[in-house]
């Protein structure tokens, strides 16, 4: 199974430095886990965590795991990758990138890295985090200029509310604008939906989580990252979410468009509807978003 085909709903974080945690974050269920030397790490304790982490890669199983390493520009990176390059590892996650030169260049570490550890050549994957001002200016260039191994781009709400110098609020209008860049910039960039930020308001408002996560649904991202375990079955919720009618709708589209495909026709009416590939395309996203709901989280890399 290539896992990078999968749908990333949900990417839950733990901290890099704490075993105990690492050792549970595999069996929430989420989608793919993210062993964190970053934020969620002191400065102090970022030389134990990269050994923590390192340690902690080959023992998971029959699940997606990302490593988030420390930025460009914070003098860790080398040290980071070194660590976290290794068999087991499915992802880099790269935070506040903004510059589009930087991930050539880690790409370029990473496959130096790749080869000592006996890896195919791009093998571990690459998420770049857009978290900055300069990163949201920045973020066409980032993405026509990604090299193969970048998966997709991803939001990072916090840190740059931050760099505005604005607070969250319940409606998230003052995110609009970023959010909706970063998925133009990265389909336009040939890659794949990219993966929202976290829900930062109140960990135990579940339904503020909802509607957020249905906000970011509607406006093009595949999935979310999490924080706490709780945060998991409603996010998978609203990312496989297929109403029945919209289900048998999308079921009717396929069946009839594939039997007019077969007899040579591109484009058809169905229930008053015109039918052509667009349409078909989607059409065929709805019956997978339904299947996933009927399949365990995570998936066998």
């Amino acid at each position: 199974m290539d896992w990078s085909k999968q749908l990333l709903r949900t990417l839950l974080f733990a901290p890099g430095d704490q075993p105990r945690k690492l050792a549970r974050v595999a069996t929430f269920g989420a989608d793919a886990i993210v062993l964190d030397l970053e934020d969620a790490v002191a400065v102090r304790r970022k030389d134990d965590a990269r050994r923590i982490v390192r340690a902690a890669i080959p023992t998971f199983q029959n699940t997606v795991v990302m490593a988030r390493v420390n930025a460009f520009t914070s003098g860790r990176l080398q040290d980071d990758l070194a660590a976290v390059v290794c068999p087991g590892l499915h992802a880099v996650m790269l935070p506040k990138v903004e510059d589009p030169g930087e991930l050539p260049e880690v790409d370029e570490r990473m496959s130096a890295l790749e080869q000592e550890a006996g890896l195919a050549p791009g093998s571990i994957r690459l998420l770049p985090l857009i978290e900055t001002a300069r990163g949201v200016a920045q973020v066409e260039a980032i993405a026509s200029r990604a090299p193969a191994r970048v998966l997709t781009l991803g939001f990072g709400p916090g840190d740059l509310t931050t760099d505005l110098g604005i607070d969250l609020t319940s409606d998230a209008t003052e995110l609009l604008y970023a959010r909706s860049r970063l998925v133009i910039a990265a389909r336009a960039g040939g890659l794949s939906p990219p993966i929202d930020g976290v829900y930062l308001l109140d960990l135990a408002d579940l339904a503020g989580l909802i509607q957020d996560t249905r906000r970011g649904r509607q406006l093009g991202y595949q999935g979310r990252a999490v924080i706490h375990p709780t945060q998991i079955a409603p996010v998978h919720e609203v990312y496989s979410e297929v109403s029945p009618r919209e289900l048998e709708q999308a079921a009717e589209i396929v069946r009839g468009f594939e039997a007019a495909e077969a007899a040579g026709t591109g484009a058809i009416q169905i229930a008053g509807r015109l039918v052509d590939y667009p349409i078909y395309r989607r059409a065929l996203q709805k019956l997978r978003l339904h299947a996933t709901r009927h399949e365990p989280a995570g998936g066998k890399p």
